[in-house]
Formats: structure tokens, C-alpha cells, sequence
């Protein structure tokens, strides 16, 4: 897909004419739609700590209610990690933040 075509359906996307978008994470950067309120990430086990909390931020940025689904086929892999960012909201600051949980896993 050119960058063209790429604007274009976010563009259509931002202004509801698309109710749904599937995407690659190619597509995550440009993401800030605040009535965006769910989100599905296939093979969470895939992605790190820090990539998944950002695909994560690209949905409840308005006034609604969001959710942030991480799926995986094997919940065994990856799950230390999948439960420290459902346990967290905060990327820096705090004792249970990403950025601690992940100095620690290295």
C-alpha cells in the first residue's frame, strides 16, 4: 500500500466512514483517532514490552471507554510480559511501570 493509499484510508477512518481497521503494525505510528476504543493484537507473544504498550496507547484517547486485546495461541509464551502490562498503565514512573519491567527482564 503507497503512502498515498495509506492516507487515504486513514483519513476515511478518522472521519467514520470506516467503522473497522485491520492493519499491520506498520499502521500503529499514525493511529490517533480518539473515537478509536477497541483494539485486537494477534500474536501478542510476538511483540515486546514496549512495542505492545504502544499499540496499546493508540486506543482511549477520547472521552470513551476503550479495551486492548492481546491474543496468543500459546498463553504460556510470553506471559510474564502480557501480565506486566495488563498490570500497568504507567511507561515510566511508577515501581510497576513497563520501563521497569523490562530494565529487569534484561
Amino acid at each position: 500500500m503507497s503512502s498515498a493509499e495509506k492516507d487515504d484510508v486513514m483519513g476515511k477512518f478518522r472521519s467514520r466512514a470506516y467503522d473497522v481497521l485491520v492493519s499491520t503494525t506498520v499502521i500503529e505510528v499514525g493511529v490517533d483517532v480518539p473515537n478509536a476504543t477497541c483494539m485486537v493484537v494477534l500474536d501478542a507473544d510476538r511483540f515486546g514490552i514496549a512495542q505492545l504498550h504502544q499499540l496499546r496507547g493508540r486506543v482511549g484517547r477520547g472521552k470513551i471507554a476503550s479495551r486492548c486485546w492481546l491474543e496468543r495461541k500459546d498463553k504460556t509464551v510470553g506471559e510474564e510480559r502480557i501480565n506486566a502490562l495488563v498490570e500497568s498503565t504507567d511507561g515510566f514512573t511508577s515501581p510497576r511501570s513497563i520501563s521497569n519491567y523490562a530494565a529487569k527482564a534484561r
